[in-house]
């Protein structure tokens, strides 16, 4: 049998909750009253106190054993409590329990669920913890967008780029192939060779390529990009107009005997191509030989058109021999400028050219010393006594037709070659300087002539202030 005490515990089971019959804002907690030391709790709610302090549902316990005095009616002081706390007085009544356990506040936490048990003598609050809802602030959104643009500002490049480079390498294996199986139907046909100029092999070209515009070689922008970046043998980023591609030499194409005429077309799927064609394509067999006939053609290739980024390696293909360079004259492991007649400039006061000063009878008019300014100022030099004989060599063959042995003597009996009739690096009948010093006011050189040429041994030699001398610059 419960026995009664001053103890007590007010059961409201209709109750969803009770507002605190005081509240200590620092500690969350109810507070009770000196004389009775009252516990309110509810069953079967969903929560047992709102705190206010908190700001939000909160269970909570407090200390339940006396503090002196006696309770000499028990129904009123329920009234009382009814009362002050809003509570109906229906379904409340009033309970006796021994062997209360103090308890001291717990933290506040967020309940889904509230119940109460007794056992073994003691009062427990039992709870099931909800999980708080989460949101991210707007600094942290900020954030997290700014690291997806970092990284992405990172990564979007090179995938592009690997895109790119993929699409454009698919492009050219699909021209390559469209371009062999073009060339072994003509052949089979017996229409690949017989061609006199790339004109007339395009016109039969076409009925076996869908070609849908051709462009002649005075009007090659109006097919194919203006200008392409390529490299040279220079090996650095050089510019190329394309316009300026008129003829297979153009397009470094220096061994063909026929120097053609260059084309440019595009065809259905936008790529845009120019051409030369080699007269002297040999023949075939059809049916034995299927693609060699390819090397009678050469061409640039630009499988995205018009669109960039218009460069060698990437959009770009050139065909086997097509290469181009800022050399104005390649001819054999050098290269060779355009000749001109030097500008004189006075050297009496200024040993940057000439270090001979006022020794120099030319001193004040030394086209010598001018030549190798032009020369540096290209970002070349003035040749030596060898490599003007070394450029001989290459432009001169015997008269009849046999190799030539050119050395610093004169060498008679001579002729030019074929292919440097009409793109003679030289002038004929003309004296070239040398780097190479003759005394203070002298220099060796090399003199050109359409039958001979001599050198420093040979008479090749003249005055630094000759204003008839020429020159022509050379670099590796």
């Amino acid at each position: 049998m419960i026995e009664q005490t001053k103890d007590f515990i007010l059961f409201a089971p209709e109750v969803e909750a009770i507002q605190p019959i005081e509240t200590d804002v620092n500690r969350h907690e109810v507070a009770v009253t000196a004389s009775s030391n009252h516990l309110i709790i509810t069953q079967s709610l969903s929560h047992l106190i709102t705190s206010k302090a908190a700001g939000r549902l909160a269970c909570t316990t407090t200390q339940a054993s006396a503090k002196g005095g006696q309770i000499q009616d028990s129904e009123r002081e329920a009234n009382q409590l009814i009362k002050k706390t809003g509570l109906e007085k229906q379904n409340a009544g009033l309970t006796h329990v021994t062997n209360l356990f103090p308890y001291s506040p717990i933290s506040l936490f967020p309940c889904k669920r509230t119940a109460f048990t007794l056992a073994e003598g003691r009062l427990a609050c039992t709870t099931t913890q909800v999980p708080a809802k989460v949101a991210f602030t707007l600094a942290e959104v900020l954030i997290t967008l700014a690291i997806i643009g970092i990284v992405a500002a990172l990564t979007l490049p090179g995938l592009i780029q690997s895109h790119n480079e993929t699409a454009w390498r698919t492009a050219k294996n699909l021209w390559e192939k469209k371009l062999t199986e073009t060339v072994r139907r003509m052949n089979v046909d017996g229409v690949m060779t017989g061609h006199n100029t790339t004109e007339d092999f395009m016109d039969t070209f076409k009925k076996y390529m869908k070609v849908i515009k051709t462009c002649d070689n005075n009007d090659i922008n109006k097919c194919y990009s203006p200008k392409v970046v390529t490299t040279g043998n220079e090996k650095e980023p050089i510019e190329v107009e394309t316009n300026g591609l008129k003829t297979a030499r153009d397009m470094g194409l220096k061994e063909w005997q026929t120097d053609t005429n260059t084309m440019s077309f595009v065809i259905a799927d936008g790529t845009t191509v120019i051409m030369a064609y080699q007269p002297e394509c040999p023949y075939a067999d059809p049916i034995e030989d299927t693609g060699s006939q390819v090397s009678c053609i050469a061409y640039m290739v630009d499988v995205n058109g018009k669109k960039g980024p218009n460069r060698v390696t990437k959009d770009i293909q050139l065909s086997s021999g097509v290469a181009f360079s800022t050399c104005d004259n390649p001819i054999g492991d050098m290269c060779w400028s355009t000749d001109f007649a030097p500008t004189a400039i006075d050297t009496c006061n200024d040993t940057t050219w000439d270090n001979h000063l006022t020794v120099n009878d030319y001193c004040d008019t030394n086209y010598w010393a001018g030549a190798k300014k032009a020369c540096s100022d290209k970002g070349m030099s003035l040749p030596t006594s060898a490599q003007l004989t070394q450029l001989a060599q290459e432009l001169y063959v015997k008269s009849d037709g046999t190799e030539a042995i050119i050395t610093e003597e004169h060498v008679r009996g001579l002729k030019v070659k074929d292919e440097y009739k009409d793109n003679f690096p030289v002038n004929y009948n003309d004296y070239y300087f040398s780097s190479e010093e003759n005394g203070a006011s002298g220099t060796y050189g090399r003199d050109f002539y359409t039958t001979y040429t001599r050198g420093r041994n040979g008479g090749g030699w003249g005055g630094k202030g000759s204003s008839s001398y020429r020159a022509i610059c050379v670099s590796n």
